[in-house]
C-alpha cells in the first residue's frame, strides 16, 4: 500500500513538472509578486511620455489617457486581480465546504434550508446580483471580494454535499460511530478527506471565473476604482480610444485577462485528469 502511494505521488509530481500550464501559472504568480521590481514606473505614476504615447522602447505597451505606463499598470494589475480572486474563491470554498459537509451529514431540515438558500443565490444572474450588492453597500474592495465569494459558495456547497451524502451511511462511518467518535471528528477525519480532490479541481475553475467577473464589474465602474491598476478598469479606460486607432491601452490588459483565464482553466483540466486517474 505504501509503495503504491509513493508511486502515485511520484507520478503526480512528474506530471506536474511536465505541465506547461502549471509553469505558466507559476510565472504569472511570480510576475504579480515581483511587480514592484519588474515595472519601470509606479502604477499611478505620470510619465513624461504624455497621453496615449504609442508602444516604444521606453514605454513597452505605450501610455494611457492619463500619461501612465500601461506595461507597469498591467504588472501591478496582475497582483490586484489575482489577490482579489484568490481571496474571494478561498472564502467561498471554506464556507461552501463547511455548509456542504454539515448539510450532507446531518440532513433533515437543515439540509433542506441550505439547499433552498443556495438555489436562491444561483437564481440571480451573477453580474446583476453583483451590481445590486455593490450599489447598495458601496464599491469597496472588501465588498467586491464578498460578492464574488457569495455567488461561488453554492458551487462548493453542492459538490461537498453530493460527496458526503452517500458516505454518511457507509461502513467506515458506522465503524467510527461505534468507536465513539463525535460527529465533528467523523466529518473532519473520515469524510472531508474524500472531498478535497473535486474541491481543489473546482477551485482553479472558479479562480478563472472570478477574474472575469471582477474585470467585468470593474469595466462597468463597480469594481476597482481609477486610478488603481486593474485589468477590467484599464480595458474600460481605453475602450473609447480604440476607434481613434489607440488600441494598446485596452489590448494589453485584455490579453492579460485572456492568458490568465486560459492558464487557470488548463490547470483545472490537469487537476481533473490527475485525480480521475488516481
Amino acid at each position: 500500500m505504501d509503495t503504491l502511494l509513493v508511486r502515485r505521488r511520484r507520478s503526480t509530481l512528474h506530471s506536474a513538472v511536465r505541465s506547461p500550464a502549471l509553469w505558466l501559472l507559476g510565472l504569472l504568480v511570480l510576475v504579480a509578486i515581483l511587480a514592484h521590481v519588474l515595472a519601470p514606473f509606479g502604477p499611478t505614476e505620470i510619465t513624461t511620455g504624455g497621453d496615449f504615447h504609442p508602444p516604444s522602447k521606453t514605454y513597452l505597451f505605450g501610455t494611457d489617457g492619463n500619461g501612465m505606463d500601461v506595461f507597469s499598470r498591467v504588472l501591478y494589475g496582475a497582483r490586484k486581480d489575482l489577490l482579489l480572486s484568490l481571496a474571494a474563491v478561498a472564502i467561498a470554498a471554506a464556507v461552501g465546504v463547511l455548509l456542504g459537509s454539515t448539510a450532507g451529514y446531518i440532513g433533515g431540515w437543515l439540509d433542506s434550508l441550505l439547499q433552498r438558500l443556495s438555489e436562491i443565490v444561483q437564481a440571480f444572474p451573477v453580474v446583476m446580483l453583483g451590481m445590486a450588492v455593490l450599489v447598495a453597500l458601496g464599491t469597496t474592495l472588501l465588498n467586491l471580494t464578498l460578492v464574488i465569494a457569495l455567488v461561488n459558495i453554492p458551487v462548493y456547497f453542492r459538490i461537498v454535499r453530493s460527496v458526503v451524502l452517500p458516505l454518511r451511511e457507509s461502513e467506515f462511518v458506522e465503524a467510527a460511530r461505534c468507536a465513539g467518535n463525535t460527529n465533528t471528528s467523523i466529518l473532519v477525519r473520515h469524510l472531508l478527506p474524500n472531498v478535497w480532490a473535486p474541491v481543489i479541481a473546482q477551485f482553479t475553475v472558479n479562480f478563472a471565473w472570478a477574474i472575469q467577473v471582477i474585470a467585468g464589474l470593474s469595466f462597468l465602474g463597480l469594481g476597482v476604482r481609477v486610478p488603481e491598476p486593474e485589468w477590467g478598469t484599464m480595458v474600460q479606460q481605453g475602450s473609447d480610444a480604440v476607434i481613434r486607432g489607440i488600441w494598446w491601452v485596452s489590448f494589453a490588459p485584455g490579453i492579460a485577462i485572456f492568458v490568465t483565464v486560459l492558464v487557470l482553466n488548463r490547470v483545472g483540466a490537469w487537476m481533473e485528469r490527475t485525480w480521475r486517474v488516481r
